[in-house]
C-alpha cells in the first residue's frame, strides 16, 4: 500500500519533476510486452537492477519501465522500489579517470570475427554499422567546432530538420556532464548480437549540468568494443564498469565521430516529439568516442 500511495503521489507532481523517477527491483522479475502476466515475455530483470519509469504508464498493477539495456516493457509494481535518482547515479567511491592517449591504433575490418558491418541483413543498417564501428581517429581538421552539447540538444523540425543539422563525415569535441553510464544492448547487429560485456557498447548519457536531468535532454555517446580493446592495449580501461566509477556524475571532455542513429529516431524528442517513451533528445550521437578526459569545470 505504501508503494502504491507513493506512485499515486507522483501523479500530482508536474511532468518535468517526475520524468526522472527510477526504481530498483526488489525481486527477480519478468519483463512483459504489456501490463499483464499473460503478455508476451520480453526477458528478465534481476533483483537489484535499476529501471527508469516511463511517464504516465501505470496499469493493472504494472509499471512500464526501461531497463539498463534499453529494453522497454512492463513489470509488477510491487517488485519496484522507488528511489531518488541521486541514490542510484551518484558514484559512492572516488576514482580517477586516466586520460586516453591520442594516436591509438584501432585495427579496421573484423573484430573478433565480427565485420565492421556487423551481421545486419538490411543494406542501410550495414552502412550505419560501419559508421558505428569506425576505427579511424578524427584529425583536428575533422572537428566541427560549431558542435557543442547545447547545439546537439537544440530543437529541430522533424526528421529531416534534425538529420540535416550535422555531417557524419565530421567529428566533435565537447565538454559535458555525465548523467549515467550503462551497457549497450545485447542484440545489436553492429556487434553481431554478442551479449557479453567485452562485445557490447557502453552508452554514456551526457547532459548540460547536474540539474538538467530530463531524459529528453540527454545526448548519447558510445564506446565501441574495438576502441575499448585498443585502449586496453595502451593500459587504459574503458570497460563499462570502470567508466561508471570514474566519470558518472562528473564533467568530461570527449572527442569522437558524429553519427545519426536511424534506429533510434522513434525514441528521440527531436524526431518523435511528445512520445512518452522518449529517452533521448536527438538521434545524433558521438559514436564512437575516440578520446576521453576529465574536465575541471563546465564550458
Amino acid at each position: 500500500m505504501r508503494r502504491r500511495l507513493l506512485f499515486l503521489s507522483l501523479l500530482l507532481v508536474p511532468l518535468a519533476a517526475r520524468a526522472q523517477q527510477v526504481g530498483v527491483l526488489t525481486h527477480d522479475a519478468v519483463l512483459h510486452d504489456g501490463p499483464s502476466r499473460t503478455a508476451p515475455r520480453l526477458g528478465d530483470v534481476a533483483a537489484g537492477e535499476t529501471v527508469s519509469l516511463l511517464r504516465r504508464e501505470h496499469r493493472n498493477g504494472y509499471l512500464q519501465v526501461r531497463t539498463q539495456t534499453e529494453d522497454v516493457g512492463w513489470v509488477w509494481e510491487l517488485y519496484v522500489h522507488l528511489v531518488d535518482p541521486t541514490e542510484v547515479h551518484e558514484p559512492t567511491t572516488p576514482h580517477t579517470l586516466v586520460p586516453s592517449p591520442l594516436g591509438v591504433d584501432v585495427p579496421a575490418g573484423d573484430f573478433d570475427n565480427c565485420p565492421d558491418s556487423g551481421d545486419a541483413q538490411l543494406a542501410r543498417v550495414r552502412v550505419l554499422n560501419r559508421l558505428k564501428n569506425r576505427s579511424a581517429e578524427p584529425r583536428d581538421a575533422d572537428i566541427d567546432s560549431s558542435v557543442t552539447l547545447a547545439a546537439m540538444l537544440a530543437p529541430s523540425s522533424g526528421d529531416s530538420g534534425d538529420l540535416g543539422r550535422f555531417q557524419e563525415t565530421k567529428a566533435a569535441e565537447i565538454t559535458a556532464f555525465v548523467y549515467r553510464v550503462i551497457p549497450g544492448g545485447k542484440k545489436e547487429t553492429a556487434n553481431c548480437k554478442l551479449g557479453d560485456p567485452v562485445h557490447r557498447d557502453t552508452h554514456i548519457e551526457l547532459i548540460l549540468g547536474p540539474s538538467d536531468t530530463a531524459e529528453i535532454r540527454r545526448v548519447i555517446a558510445e564506446v565501441t568494443p574495438r576502441w575499448r580493446a585498443a585502449l586496453k592495449n595502451r593500459g587504459v580501461d574503458w570497460s563499462t564498469a570502470a567508466l561508471q566509477q570514474t566519470i558518472e556524475g562528473h564533467w568530461v571532455r570527449l572527442r569522437g565521430w558524429l553519427m545519426f542513429d536511424l534506429e533510434h529516431q522513434a525514441q528521440a524528442e527531436n524526431t518523435n516529439p511528445g512520445n512518452s517513451a522518449n529517452w533521448r533528445a536527438t538521434a545524433w550521437e558521438i559514436h564512437p568516442i575516440t578520446f576521453l578526459a576529465a574536465a575541471v569545470s563546465p564550458p
